[in-house]
């Protein structure tokens, strides 16, 4: 009943039904990525690491580590170990420089980019690949034989500290091994490090390999958004449709119950005074109840004819349209002779197609009619003019009337819709929807310009074409 009343309610419902659905595509989609980034390239991360691992089974860190670490790190440990057992406030100086000493030497005689090379060229992996082996920390066994004292490089609050390549971006997923190398001389130390491989564009490769994912997703996004938005679209028609049809049962009860009842007060003031009115007052009312039931008879014939209409075939034969414009409008002012004036410009040939002159006529009469309601000029007018193209026949209906507002315009030719501008005038909004029906029966188009207070000009656009 809420959801019945309250589009705003509909509405919020459906956004909150479209934001968690794609919250949970989107918490699929980042998993999705997680696992992607995660297990990226593991084939070439496995050869690698094997391959590395071949080139340092009796070295540290690249072929010429051992001389390294022989030359510029175990000779320094003796001195850094008898400072750990008798000045510890010491302590973080002397292994600032140990360590930074050490590294810098690392770097200086380092063959690391030779041999990524060669293992790139060995198993013919990418050469965008890029790499970086960084420093972790290193361990010296206390005196008691069983603890570990660690020594790491703390560099603007960074731990780990390069020692060869030129990778930028290094975490847990493109990290290929981390090894420490141990070694029981008259100082027992670990020196560990970790290698690092990577593409450098690493992001953009693995949204690459999960683009299936991707597009699956985001045409998951645009169904649930074409879906919604069918399904709001759909509810506001059907609550469009249902206020139309309630508010046309209100009108046509209207409509049917004044000339109902002005016939019923008619018929029993001749019932109950026919001896004391006199033959001009009995006439008066037979003409009121004439009219009245004249009003009744249009009304039942609209309602009809627009539930029979749009399955009607049209009985096409060919016709002078201009002749035929000019009798049907002569016919039409003579109804409305003294309420609107009706003028006429004919084409200076005549013009033979295929039409159906009854359906034509209805046109005309309903335009007219429409423009005579919608009238508060005081002296109504309607004025028909033709334009002729190669292929079409246009045919103007101009009056002089209130106008149409625009934000209308789209829907005076709907079933039942009766404008602003109709306001307390009797009918049942079904005229230029039957305009519009018979046209679209023909294969004509119409259109329409209208400026408040200006009045309206109808545009019948005829297509010539032979059947």
């Amino acid at each position: 009943m809420i959801l019945r009343h309250n589009p705003r309610f509909y509405k919020w419902v459906l956004c909150c039904s479209f934001f968690m659905l794609c919250l949970l595509i989107g918490f699929l989609v980042f998993n999705t990525y997680q696992y992607k980034d995660k297990n990226f390239q593991n084939i070439q991360k496995q050869k690698i690491e094997k391959s590395y691992g071949q080139y340092v089974m009796n070295d540290k860190l690249f072929p010429g580590g051992n001389k390294l670490f022989q030359q510029f790190l175990e000779p320094q440990l003796s001195s850094l170990y008898r400072t750990l057992a008798n000045n510890p406030k010491a302590l973080q100086q002397e292994q600032q420089q140990v360590l930074s000493s050490f590294l810098g030497e690392l770097r200086r005689y380092q063959n690391m980019d030779m041999v990524f090379n060669e293992i790139l060229a060995k198993h013919h992996l990418d050469t965008t690949l890029s790499y970086k082996l960084v420093f972790d920390r290193l361990d010296l066994l206390l005196p008691n034989g069983h603890d570990w004292k660690t020594f790491s490089l703390k560099d603007d609050g960074k731990i780990n500290t390069e020692i060869a390549g030129n990778l930028k971006d290094i975490n847990n997923n493109n990290k290929i091994l981390q090894l420490s190398v141990s070694v029981a001389s008259h100082v027992a130390y670990r020196f560990t490090y970790s290698l690092y491989v990577d593409y450098p564009d690493r992001m953009t490769r693995v949204l690459m390999d999960m683009l299936p994912v991707l597009c699956f997703s985001i045409l998951c996004i645009l169904l649930i958004i074409t879906i919604n938005y069918l399904t709001y679209q759909n509810w506001i028609d059907q609550r469009k449709e249902t206020e139309l049809k309630t508010e046309f049962l209100n009108h046509i009860r209207h409509e049917f119950n004044t000339p109902i009842t002005t016939i019923l007060i008619c018929a029993e003031t001749l019932k109950e005074q026919k001896a004391i009115l006199n033959t001009a007052e009995i006439g008066s009312l037979g003409n009121v109840i004439e009219r009245q039931a004249d009003r009744l008879k249009t009304y039942f014939k609209q309602i009809l004819e627009s539930v029979s209409l749009p399955k009607q075939k049209p009985d096409l034969k060919q016709e002078d349209i201009c002749s035929l414009t000019k009798e049907f409008l002569k016919d039409i002012s003579l109804r409305h002779s003294g309420k609107i004036e009706v003028s006429y410009t004919p084409l200076s040939l005549s013009k033979k197609i295929w039409i159906d002159s009854s359906l034509y006529f209805s046109i005309l009469d309903n335009l007219v009619n429409n423009a005579l309601k919608f009238n508060q000029s005081a002296s109504p007018k309607v004025s028909f003019y033709w334009e002729e193209t190669q292929n079409e026949l246009i045919l103007n209906i101009e009056d002089n009337g209130v106008g149409i507002h625009q934000e209308e315009l789209k829907h005076i030719f709907e079933k039942f819709y009766r404008s602003k501008s109709s306001g307390k005038k009797p009918g049942l909004g079904l005229g230029l929807y039957y305009v519009k029906t018979i046209i679209d029966l023909l294969d004509w188009d119409l259109k329409v310009e209208s400026k408040i207070g200006k009045g309206s000009r109808f545009k019948l656009i005829i297509i010539i074409i032979q059947p």
